[in-house]
């Protein structure tokens, strides 16, 4: 779950915990500790300014992603279509009015097929309406990616976080790593892109100085967790709690699922 530490101080930081330990209690999950937000957003830039400065081959493979994203109109046929339903819907409601008016159907037989054909006007102009929706979404997103796009073309470097490039080259980060001897790194952070590639930073270089506390607490192990910008597949030795959290636009994702250590 994503909450807000300290929020009405001047200590006051996004952080994203396990579901079950918040709930339960540590005991329930052990090595769970809250991760920064803004630690993995920072992360995230500094991992995209190595992969889009060394790797020709990516850079390429996001611009055939972001072509695909601006390219894609399918919201926009689906709008046509339900236009034409709702429509042709109408149009037998006029007629089946003016059926009536000339006594040729009956009033019972009337009523249950007016019925019927505003229940599927309303339903169809509910979806046209949730259609629309997304697509000043969508539209808003088009534009984000378009300026996305001068950025890798000039190869100019992303200067701070930006919630529409994480989630449109970024499968998954996973925070944390256990090694083949099961020594636990918590602040490894593996950025795992949509292309396949990994990139693996240290975590530590990340986090935010804390003001309340000493050398000893800084170095404490923050957090060991994977969190996915789509959903993600089972991870060995790992158990998971999902999240379904609304935030900021400028932050990580609208949705995260949290895996944490047994």
């Amino acid at each position: 779950s994503r909450r807000s530490w300290h929020s009405k101080t001047e200590y006051n930081k996004t952080m994203w915990q396990c579901v079950v330990g918040t709930k339960k209690g540590k005991k329930f999950c052990p090595e769970s500790k809250g991760i920064e937000e803004e630690a993995i957003e920072k992360a995230f830039v500094e991992s995209y300014r190595q992969l889009t400065s060394n790797n020709q081959d990516i850079v390429d493979e996001f611009l055939l992603r972001v072509e695909a994203t601006l390219n894609d109109n399918s919201l926009e046929k689906s709008i046509k279509k339900l236009d034409k339903e709702i429509s042709s819907l109408l149009l037998k409601q006029d007629s089946l009015v003016d059926l009536r008016l000339e006594n040729k159907i009956d009033e019972k037989i009337y009523e249950e097929k007016y019925v019927s054909l505003q229940n599927k006007y309303l339903e169809k102009s509910k979806e046209k309406e949730i259609l629309e929706f997304n697509l000043k979404n969508n539209n808003d997103i088009k534009k984000r990616m378009k300026e996305f796009k001068k950025i890798l073309e000039s190869n100019e470097v992303l200067n701070e976080f930006d919630r529409f490039v994480f989630e449109s080259i970024v499968e998954k980060v996973i925070v944390g790593e256990i090694d083949e001897n099961n020594n636990v790194d918590p602040y490894k952070l593996t950025f795992v892109y949509k292309t396949g590639f990994k990139d693996g930073l240290d975590g530590s270089k990340f986090k935010a100085p804390r003001k309340n506390e000493s050398k000893k607490q800084r170095n404490d192990a923050e957090e060991f967790s994977e969190l996915c910008s789509h959903g993600s597949d089972e991870v060995d030795k790992l158990c998971s709690y999902s999240s379904d959290t609304t935030r900021r636009n400028s932050s990580i994702t609208t949705k995260i699922n949290i895996y944490l250590i047994k």
